[in-house]
């Protein structure tokens, strides 16, 4: 089935659209939620909970891309799992070292979770991505939107781990340059 046939399941209401939904992308969103988890049922209970906010959110919501938008909700209700599930401990997993690295880019990666609901960052990022090479922008959101290892990476693009890693620096440290001379308070 395709998305615009699950859409509009989700919007007439119909508790098939979750079925389809999930025989379509399932193994994807577990795959982006145990990514960024490490546990195999906290991750399914981490799409299922996505599934809900998903049901909530279409209708008003006309996703364009039905794999990103709930894989974007996935990939929130895994972090926020992460989060409580590491309140008394922090780091020890890909998602805090993730941050770490984003944090040496902009500075408050708090205000960065919100900065990235507004339009106009996403915007500028994308520019920015769509200006690099293909390699350092697949390396780019392989690393910080799939969560994925720097060893994964370095694998799926064939590569070695060092050619991934110096790419992920240098495209951090020209994003930084490219938001502050776009006007972003970092």
């Amino acid at each position: 089935m395709d998305d615009n046939a699950i859409v509009r399941l989700f919007r007439e209401r119909s508790e098939t659209a979750l079925s389809e939904l999930s025989k379509k992308y399932g193994g994807y969103f577990i795959s982006v939620a145990e990514r960024i988890l490490y546990n195999h049922e906290d991750a399914k209970e981490c799409v299922n909970d996505a599934y809900l906010k998903t049901w909530n959110a279409i209708p008003p919501a006309r996703p364009n891309v039905l794999k990103a938008f709930v894989g974007k909700i996935v990939k929130c209700v895994a972090v926020s799992m992460l989060r409580a599930n590491t309140a008394a401990k922090r780091g020890g997993s890909e998602i805090a070292l993730i941050y770490d690295e984003l944090e040496k880019c902009i500075s408050d990666i708090r205000s960065v979770e919100s900065e990235f609901e507004n339009k106009q960052i996403i915007e500028k990022i994308n520019e920015f991505l769509w200006r690099c090479s293909e390699l350092h922008r697949r390396a780019f959101v392989l690393r910080y939107w799939h969560c994925e290892s720097v060893s994964a990476i370095a694998e799926r693009l064939d590569v070695p781990e060092n050619k991934v890693s110096v790419s992920l620096y240098r495209t951090r440290r020209r994003l930084k340059e490219y938001l502050t001379k776009e006007g972003f308070e970092l």
